[in-house]
């Protein structure tokens, strides 16, 4: 009992939000500890992609076997391409209203223009390139060569929409075959698939520490000065978010006559995970028990659906530069028209699809095609979208997330859905609050650790001020 309350504890938002401002109150004070921090934070994605590569790759995987055996028709797949290839032109387009309506980054007071024309000095001539050596023409030109010519080598790259046309060329292939013959296969694979899936849930079991370093990491590499210029951004980004985040629960509940607190009760574990750890693969087994068992949608729907539509339907990524593109554009005074804001939401697709594989800061850089294209700087705005970027991660990863829930639901059928919500609903009038005292000090002390977080970030940020006031 003890160890599911330490569980439920440690899954919490509260605990989570506490050691996020845990975190970035140990970046603000010390900010000397920026490469440790991130370098302990680079151990946790290549210890989580370790583990995630194989896991989507069978997933994807049983989810084709599954789906045959579901009795799935394949008309309903080509129902659903309408809705993913419109997600992320919606979700680019509303970027664009609510980041041109809000007027993010436009009036900007006479020290932030002191700081912005400081920074753009700074920046000098340094670039900074995605390729290296390689010219961009070039690479991008290699985006298109997707169809794998050798299974085991695109594995063994690691380049994940080569992996995943792979695995469905060849689990559709198996998918076909009779079940008999493929049944020792699956026995194997199954083990595996298991296997993965617990480590993954092991990795996230220290979720409370991973976001106090990923928080530490980003504040400690921020400078007063250039993330106060993204005060703006930051805020009509999480608005965006928020926004997309209410639609795609609102069609997942019309889509299974469900009620949303039903959805919100469901989905409430992977969304915690998804926001407070920048690799989204990390909530994908959460995604898909909270999808098939839940709710009540098919396995192999949710299986097959949610490892790979966030690599081909990006909406969280394409929101993310659509309204990263209108806050510069209001930043240096450059009110965007009618045909550059259709033009940015197609470049904001376009990125998004580009910036498959690239991690961290590389993923802002791509926002720099759709700045080329408006005739904007963005050098100057490159150290401050790097300390920020860490915390953007994981939203954007939410609302690609929920756009493949909702292509899952549209896939799915909602009958199963009808008798798990009977079920659930029956014990729904009964709230009991009968705490023990183990219970109600853990509460407390909770509460007091969160209220304790805000009050010393606050103190401290003070005396860094008043005690630091060059810096």
């Amino acid at each position: 009992m003890s160890m599911n309350l330490l569980t439920h504890v440690r899954r919490h938002p509260a605990a989570l939000l506490s050691t996020l401002l845990l975190g970035l109150w140990v970046g603000v004070l010390w900010p000397g500890g920026a490469g440790l921090f991130a370098a302990l934070s680079s151990i946790y994605l290549a210890l989580l992609q370790a583990f995630a590569l194989p896991y989507i790759v069978l997933a994807v995987y049983f989810g084709l076997q599954r789906m045959p055996a579901a009795g799935a028709h394949w008309r309903r797949w080509l129902a659903v391409t309408v809705p993913a290839l419109l997600a992320m032109p919606l979700c680019a387009l509303g970027g664009v209203l609510l980041a041109g309506v809000s007027a993010a980054g436009a009036g900007l007071e006479l020290p932030q223009q002191m700081a912005l024309g400081r920074m753009a000095l700074g920046a000098g001539d340094a670039a900074i390139s995605l390729y290296g050596a390689e010219p961009p023409l070039v690479a991008r030109s290699q985006i298109a060569q997707f169809v794998p010519r050798n299974l085991y080598a695109v594995l063994a790259a690691g380049t994940l929409p080569s992996v995943l046309i792979g695995v469905l060329l060849f689990g559709a292939a198996v998918a076909t075959q009779r079940r008999d013959v493929t049944n020792h296969l699956s026995i194997i694979l199954e083990a595996v698939y298991r296997a993965l899936e617990a480590a993954i849930g092991s990795i996230n079991a220290g979720l409370p520490l991973i976001a106090f370093v990923l928080a530490a990491a980003a504040s400690a590499g921020a400078g007063d000065g250039s993330t106060g210029l993204l005060i703006g951004f930051l805020a009509t980004w999480l608005a965006a978010v928020l926004l997309a985040s209410l639609v795609a629960g609102a069609l997942i509940c019309w889509r299974l006559k469900a009620h949303p607190w039903t959805v919100m009760t469901a989905l409430r574990e992977p969304v915690t995970v998804c926001l407070f750890t920048p690799a989204g693969a990390a909530a994908l087994p959460e995604f898909i028990a909270a999808l098939s068992v839940r709710l009540g949608l098919r396995r192999g729907a949710s299986e097959l659906v949610m490892p790979v539509a966030p690599v081909f339907v990006r909406c969280g990524e394409a929101l993310f530069f659509a309204v990263l593109a209108v806050f510069i554009a209001n930043l240096y005074g450059r009110p965007l028209t009618l045909s550059e804001s259709a033009m940015v939401v197609l470049l904001a697709c376009w990125s998004a699809l580009c910036s498959i594989g690239t991690v961290g800061v590389k993923t802002v850089l791509w926002s720099g095609v759709l700045q080329a294209s408006l005739g904007l700087p963005m050098e100057a705005l490159l150290p401050a979208l790097a300390a920020v970027e860490v915390l953007c991660a994981g939203p954007r990863n939410l609302v690609t997330y929920l756009s493949a829930a909702v292509l899952v639901a549209l896939v799915s059928t909602a009958r199963p859905l009808q008798t798990a919500v009977v079920h659930a609903a029956q014990p729904a009038p009964v709230w009991p609050m009968v705490l023990t005292r183990r219970q109600a000090w853990l509460g407390a002390s909770l509460l007091t650790a969160a209220l304790l977080a805000f009050f010393c970030a606050g103190v401290g940020f003070g005396l860094r001020k008043m005690l630091m006031p060059g810096l």
